[in-house]
């Protein structure tokens, strides 16, 4: 009897992976039908303009332009080999696996084939970067009043503390 359970629990745990490669098989071609690689090399086109507020901020004076564009390299370089799509895929493909079901997969794979789906798949960059620039709109115009708020904190500890 105690052979018929271990042949049963060797068969669900078989299962159980073979459901699982499946379920992961599904995830990359989900990825693949994203572009999700693309998406990455995008993020880098991304940063120049960040970095080039960094470059203003630091106002950069044309002397020290070369000095800049050598740590505008490094950087770039350290994203290119740290963020790379080969070093996220297989922690993106675990994600995508923990937060959504086979048949969520399934239902995202169907969406992003048809013609809608692809629209979405290639306006999405543009709808990020738009959403990101709003919010960096918003988080400056937020920015004086936390800063005031945490110095009337800061004031307000000190108060209490003294009177302690």
């Amino acid at each position: 009897m105690s052979k018929f359970w271990i042949v049963c629990l060797l068969l669900c745990s078989f299962t159980a992976v073979a459901a699982d490669s499946s379920k992961e098989a599904k995830v990359v071609e989900l990825m693949d039908l994203m572009n999700m690689n693309a998406l990455i090399d995008n993020m880098y086109a991304q940063m120049e303009p960040m970095l080039q507020n960094v470059s203003k901020e630091l106002d950069i004076k044309p002397s020290e332009q070369p000095l800049f564009d050598q740590y505008y390299k490094d950087v770039v370089a350290i994203m290119k080999a740290d963020f790379s799509w080969e070093k996220m895929q297989p922690g993106m493909i675990d994600l995508y696996s923990r937060q959504f079901s086979e048949q969520e997969i399934d239902d995202m794979l169907a969406f992003y084939k048809t013609e809608t789906g692809q629209a979405v798949l290639k306006k999405m960059p543009q709808l990020m970067q738009a959403s990101m620039q709003l919010s960096q709109t918003l988080m400056q115009s937020a920015m004086p009043k936390m800063q005031a708020r945490v110095k009337q904190l800061s004031n307000e500890l000190a108060k209490a503390r003294q009177a302690q």
